[in-house]
């Protein structure tokens, strides 16, 4: 469940601070609550298990099936087939070493080693790119079909791709995913050419990353159940995200045929979340609210945990809620069935917005009475998933 909670901890850690000065928590407390939010102390934020894990990845990432890549790969607005995607993965996977690195430091900001970058091109016809050497079995389409494969990396080169939009630092929009490509006949390898500044969007960790079983995604016929599962591979730590319809369609660049609801949920959705159920370790749920802005969809991400990783979790969580609550004035039994009713995998936006509460009627003197202030909230905090989850915007 350790996994890079990059706008996760940037939300939390400042209110952490505060609900730690105003509540008096003791040591113990705050080593929970820094558990429970991922909060790495005098290092700069990351994924709770690359100190172990990418030291030996790094050298040899080929050999891990986990496959990292940024957040914003997962919102790129484009309707790429599943041979395209399969075509990403295995760009993605070439660059392991490169994301590795910038995930797994702990020192400040600064440039890759050009070593563990792809080699710069020396092809005139391919200016400022750099070259990736992919064998033809990590596209997956089968070693007799070159003929596909060349269509697909032609598609590539003019087909639009669109990085949500942070700064005029980097580039969001490209004519294609690739600049070109070099497969003689009979060739065991391709070698894709990349322009610069998608390479720096497909580093940008800065942004935010996950990871996902690479043979699993691999297994996926569906190209929007692929889509999907990036996307809820993302949030796994938040429990869910909300988003609106429009933005869905947006990013997975449906057609007119998909603007009824009922085509969404029957061609999209529904196909999708009963095949991550049914072969995958997360799969989602969701719920359509109607605002007055346009419809929103509530997705709430499950997550199969071996009972005692779920065990720990919950005695974990259960003990900070206890003294949070205890330290407060605040008596813990009124809430036990509230924080029994919790899901193991909402219990760190639980924690998240348990704290919020506290720490408001703490500078909230005037509220009478807080066990009935408090309870009203947690519950309207539960039944509505577009309340729960945070909405990934436009």
């Amino acid at each position: 469940m350790c996994d890079f909670y990059f706008h996760f901890v940037l939300l939390c850690v400042p209110l952490y601070r505060e609900t730690c000065r105003k509540v008096r928590m003791n040591f113990l407390e705050m080593q929970i609550f820094s558990y429970i939010c991922g909060e790495q102390h005098d290092t700069k934020v990351q994924n709770c298990d690359t100190k172990n894990t990418l030291r030996g990845a790094l050298s040899r990432p080929g050999q891990t099936d986990e496959l990292y890549q940024t957040n914003s790969v997962a919102y790129i607005e484009v309707d790429l087939k599943i041979n395209h995607l399969r075509i990403l993965m295995a760009i993605i996977k070439h660059l392991q070493t490169a994301i590795r690195f910038k995930v797994g430091r702990t020192v400040g900001k600064g440039r890759i080693p050009d070593s563990l970058l792809p080699p710069v091109s020396t092809h005139t016809q391919f200016y400022d790119t750099r070259v990736l050497e992919i064998p033809v079995s990590d596209f997956h389409m089968g070693l007799n079909n070159g003929g596909r494969l060349r269509s697909c990396l032609d598609e590539l080169c003019t087909t639009r791709i669109v990085f949500p939009r942070i700064s005029h630092y980097y580039l969001d929009t490209f004519p294609g995913l690739i600049a070109g490509y070099e497969f003689p006949a009979y060739a065991k390898s391709v070698r894709i050419f990349l322009m610069n500044p998608m390479i720096g969007r497909l580093l940008l960790t800065e942004e935010g990353y996950s990871h996902y079983s690479h043979s699993k995604a691999l297994t996926i016929s569906n190209k929007y159940t692929v889509r999907l599962y990036w996307l809820i591979c993302s949030w796994r730590n938040r429990g869910g995200f909300v988003i609106s319809l429009d933005n869905l369609r947006k990013i997975l660049q449906l057609g007119p045929s998909y603007d009824r609801y009922c085509n969404i949920t029957g061609r999209v959705l529904n196909p999708s979340m009963a095949e991550l159920r049914t072969r995958f370790p997360i799969w989602f749920l969701y719920r359509l609210y109607k605002r007055k802005e346009g419809p929103v969809l509530a997705f709430k991400i499950k997550v199969k945990l071996a009972p005692e990783e779920e065990n720990r979790i919950r005695k974990d969580a259960y003990e900070f809620c206890f003294r949070l609550l205890t330290k407060s004035g605040i008596g813990f039994h009124a809430f036990t069935a509230i924080f029994d009713s919790v899901e193991t995998e909402d219990l760190k936006p639980f924690v998240n917005k348990l704290t919020e509460l506290v720490s408001y009627m703490s500078e909230h003197g005037e509220i009478r009475n807080r066990n009935q202030y408090l309870r009203s909230a947690l519950n309207a905090w539960l039944t509505d998933w577009s309340v729960r989850y945070q909405d990934i915007g436009e």
